[in-house]
């Protein structure tokens, strides 16, 4: 591919795939102040919880399904198209079974739910409902995730981006319907996600046969040996997915048994605004994966470098500005969003920044973990994040165990899975991934430093800003959302981006005017 039409197909995604992200994110924030209101914090922490456990149960699919794009991928652009077979209904063929083994664990997580989390009486039936959709969708998602490997290995994420937003639109539809014609049930969200992803699940199967004709399904390519291949490059995936649910994933549940139901909502709600961000700069990192990929098929280890810096700096763009806002502005913005949780606005603000701190880093190092699935080096990041996981959960129940520290054991719960993370993610993370691509230990930590520093500098000036405006509306809301993103650009393009950089996105917009 010429690198103009790279560059053209790489804008592309990235605009699709950040308005889809953005869409979904919308409706996340509109529902969550509904069901608060109506039902509680503690039914808000239930999506959260719900949305845990399908990543517990994930991790069974992990070591199958992570690894899948990239062998197709590489595979289809080697031409092998019997190869390219071999690993799609593999991994198709391996995925019914998994699910199928699943669905007794599922179905008894559900029946017994109220006997494993702590659940108010009123909330049980409503909570079960919501699990069991949650789960559903999973399942379905499972089955999915071979077709949506079609939009990867062509490089044209920004169809299956667009999809998404066509699914997160009838997602948005079912819930105003439900929520303004019914009486308020958490479950509806559930159901709506499940609908969401049937389409999308849909459209997967159509743009298989569009865009890889030469993938058919069948069971004459299935191969036992593929999966193994697949298992034990992905196996580490799955290691690494543990580690990361006892880091990130485990918050809520641990709250709900150790300190109490209300707590457990107070995190779950605060981590709606963590996700958000942190799924805004990862959509941008995951939109280089298939161009990185592809690089990597075709022994162009520069390009794969050069792009991999390149991502750096954007996903580090995408990611201080939403995290300064909060730190300047996050009081205003709980006070606007949550009126009827006045009372615990502060609660809500120190968790969010508490767990938002990993940002600090990790908007920066995101791409650096598409280096593993790569390359298929996964061994030593799997291993070392696990181990954080679980040194995460033997801090936390220290903690807790300690009565001094009671009063604060919510704060603890949410800041030391930060730390921890921070501390990975300056020493391990960077230096591995150069390692990986026989690079200099130290090549990626300019990038690193320059991001911190400008992420600093914003912080302190949103906090500025914050003492000379009084936010008392959405309209203030919006504009200082707006300022804060031109500020913030501003402070990223010129301190962030190098001069290189600065020209090709000058470039870029020029070109894009003229074509306007």
């Amino acid at each position: 591919m010429k690198e103009t039409d790279k560059n053209k197909q790489l804008i592309i995604n990235m605009a699709a795939s950040l308005l889809s992200c953005l869409v979904s994110l919308g409706i996340s924030f509109l529902i969550t102040p509904t069901v608060i209101y109506k039902l509680g914090s503690e039914a808000q922490g239930f999506v959260t919880m719900a949305n845990n456990f399908v990543s517990y149960a994930a991790i069974a699919a992990m070591a199958l399904n992570s690894m899948a794009g990239r062998f197709i991928t590489v595979k289809i652009h080697q031409n092998d198209a019997e190869g390219a077979n071999r690993y799609f209904n593999s991994v198709m063929y391996a995925n019914l079974v998994i699910v199928a083994v699943l669905l007794l664990p599922c179905t008894l997580v559900v029946l017994y739910l109220e006997k494993l989390v702590n659940i108010s009486p009123a909330l049980v039936t409503d909570v079960k409902l919501l699990f069991a959709a949650m789960f559903i969708n999973f399942m379905v998602t499972i089955i999915a995730t071979t077709f949506s490997t079609a939009t990867f290995a062509a490089n044209r994420l920004d169809l299956s981006a667009l999809r998404t937003i066509e699914s997160q639109i009838l997602k948005a539809a079912l819930l105003i319907v439900t929520f303004t014609l019914l009486p308020v049930h958490v479950s509806y969200i559930g159901y709506a996600t499940l609908l969401a992803n049937v389409y999308l699940f849909l459209t997967y199967i159509h743009y298989t046969k569009k865009l890889l004709p030469q993938i058919v399904v069948s069971r004459k390519y299935f191969d036992i040996r593929t999966v193994i291949e697949i298992l034990s490059a992905g196996v580490w995936n799955t290691i690494m997915r543990a580690g990361q649910a006892l880091t990130n994933g485990i918050d809520t549940l641990i709250t709900n048994l150790w300190i109490g139901k209300a707590e457990s909502g107070y995190i779950g709600t605060s981590t709606t605004i963590v996700t958000a961000v942190n799924t805004l700069y990862e959509t941008i990192s995951a939109v280089f994966t298939p161009s990185l990929t592809i690089s990597f098929a075709k022994g162009n280890k520069k390009e794969l470098t050069e792009d991999l810096k390149s991502a750096m700096k954007l996903t580090g763009f995408f990611a201080n500005i939403p995290l300064c806002y909060i730190i300047g502005f996050g009081m205003s913005f709980y006070y606007m969003w949550l009126p009827s949780e006045r009372d615990i606005l502060p609660v809500y603000y120190r968790l969010t920044v508490l767990i938002m701190l990993g940002t600090l880093v990790g908007g920066a190092i995101s791409p650096l973990f598409n280096v593993y699935t790569v390359v298929n080096k996964l061994k030593w990041n799997s291993i070392v994040t696990l181990l954080m996981g679980v040194l995460n959960v033997i801090v936390v129940f220290i903690f807790l165990e300690i009565p001094a520290f009671h009063p604060y054991g919510i704060y603890f719960i949410a800041g030391t899975s930060s730390f921890l993370g921070i501390i990975k993610n300056m020493t391990f993370t960077p230096m591995y991934a150069a390692h990986c691509l026989e690079l200099p230990k130290h090549a990626f930590y300019p990038t690193i430093f320059r991001y911190i520093f400008v992420t600093l500098l914003m912080s302190a000036v949103f906090a500025g800003m914050n003492h000379f405006i009084t936010t008392t509306s959405w309209g203030m809301v919006v504009a200082d959302i707006l300022l804060c993103g031109i500020v913030g650009f501003l402070l990223n393009f010129f301190l962030l981006f190098e001069a290189r950089e600065r020209a090709i996105f000058l470039d870029n917009i020029r070109r894009i005017l003229h074509r306007a």
